[in-house]
């Protein structure tokens, strides 16, 4: 694997890449995108690269929300009201406002077509099911937002304005989601998202209790904190099936959630911030195996550095930079612009040891086999390791199973994401 360049050689490619792409280099952040979806059956669910001036339609929406879910899950809390509170292959979840009664956070949720998967299936009125896809789209395909992306309703109820004396009608600016805000058919949901002003190379986890976190912007590695907790298996993280190995399945102010299966396949990790990890639902990431926990750096009194508690719901890991974004079909595709495309899918790799970077290893569940193939597929390096057990349900897993799965990221001695070097392109032909 070829080394990104240094400062200097970073600079210039910088200058050569702004020529193609405008939002590279840029010092403060610029609108990207816009999505809009109307809460109604048919009602489209469509996006925008020009601030709303064209819109390209990308599919429609099957089933309406008729209300919030008034308990969700923890992490959403600290996504800012009327913002994206999660970004993911499966679902996408919206912040309106904290539940004045409890103070759990209230969300509203966007979900792909086909089985519905996660979050959302616990309040499923809360839901505006479209017919997109799982992986495509605003689900995981280069159109989606970023955690807190801010969210606005841009029509109430389907009610158009009355035209004005000149009989032209004048749409209602559109306004943050009120706290006690509910969908109702008819509701148009805009989201903006922004892309961020710099975005990190890599960030690199030593994946080891106390290793180092570290960015790298171009002029070199710089300490960004610390790991509390190391990974070393795989989990049973349903969303994954829209998924592919090495890239984001989600990412939410809790998590950044990494597949390692196949498309149609589950199998995956967690990185999750150390509040996140102390959260009463959250109570089994101690004898678990698949979740790494990362937090602000010892200030070498036993406490974080005074200028960051806590990850949760901050950028580069939890908020504003991260998108679930990879289609295999990006260079086997009839794709004019399929260099843009690649360079904009952020990925997850992996390092054993002093050796080179290496793609994530490729290990899922299955239920079809009865026996591990761990030694024919190098562990998933040069195959499809496949662990005998149940791919899903609340079910424990077997002792067979789980020794395996908690072991299966033996050997890695770090992780690194990849960051995007460009955006994704307008949507053109992103609709199949």
């Amino acid at each position: 694997m070829a080394r990104r360049p240094d400062a200097r050689q970073s600079a210039l490619l910088c200058a050569l890449l702004l020529l193609a792409h405008p939002l590279l280099c840029s010092a403060a952040p610029i609108e990207s995108l816009r999505l809009r979806i109307t809460n109604a059956v048919g009602g489209a669910v469509e996006v925008s690269a020009d601030r709303g001036v064209t819109w390209e339609r990308l599919g429609s929406v099957t089933v309406p929300a008729d209300r919030v879910n008034p308990a969700s899950y923890t992490a959403a809390g600290w996504a800012r009201d009327s913002h994206v509170a999660a970004t993911a292959v499966n679902a996408i979840h919206i912040k309106v406002a904290a539940n004045p009664q409890t103070g759990r956070p209230m969300t509203l949720s966007i979900t792909p077509g086909g089985e519905m998967i996660g979050a959302a299936t616990r309040q499923r009125s809360s839901a505006i099911v479209t017919d997109l896809p799982g992986g495509s789209g605003i689900f995981g395909g280069g159109l989606g937002p970023y955690v807190n992306s801010p969210v606005y309703v841009a029509v109430r109820r389907g009610r158009v304005p009355p035209p004005d004396t000149s009989g032209a009608v004048q749409a209602p600016a559109p306004q943050t989601l009120p706290p006690d805000y509910q969908p109702h058919d008819g509701d148009v949901l805009l989201i903006v998202r922004n892309e961020p002003a710099r975005l990190p190379l890599y960030a690199v986890f030593e994946n080891r209790a106390g290793g180092t976190i570290t960015l790298d912007y171009g002029a070199g590695p710089v300490a960004a904190g610390m790991v509390d907790r190391p990974v070393t298996g795989i989990g049973r993280f349903e969303g994954g099936l829209y998924s592919w190995p090495g890239r984001i399945r989600a990412n939410h102010p809790g998590v950044i959630d990494v597949s390692t299966a196949p498309h149609g396949m589950i199998g995956g990790f967690q990185i999750i911030p150390r509040q996140h990890a102390r959260s009463p639902e959250m109570a089994y990431v101690a004898s678990g195996h698949q979740w790494m926990v990362i937090g602000p750096a010892d200030s070498g009194q036993g406490a974080p550095t005074p200028a960051l508690e806590d990850f949760a719901g901050q950028p580069p890991f939890f908020s504003e930079t991260i998108l679930p974004s990879y289609r295999p079909d990006d260079i086997l595709g009839r794709y004019a612009d399929w260099v843009q495309r690649v360079w904009a899918r952020a990925m997850v790799q992996v390092r054993y040891g002093d050796g080179p970077w290496e793609l994530m290893p490729r290990i899922a569940f299955s239920d079809r086999v009865v026996e591990s193939n761990a030694e024919r597929a190098d562990r998933g390096r040069h195959g499809l390791w496949l662990i005998p057990g149940r791919p899903r349900g609340g079910r424990a897993m077997e002792q067979q199973t789980r020794e395996l799965a908690d072991h299966a990221l033996d050997g890695v001695t770090h992780l690194r994401i990849v960051f995007p070097l460009t955006t994704f392109p307008p949507p053109q032909e992103d609709k199949h």
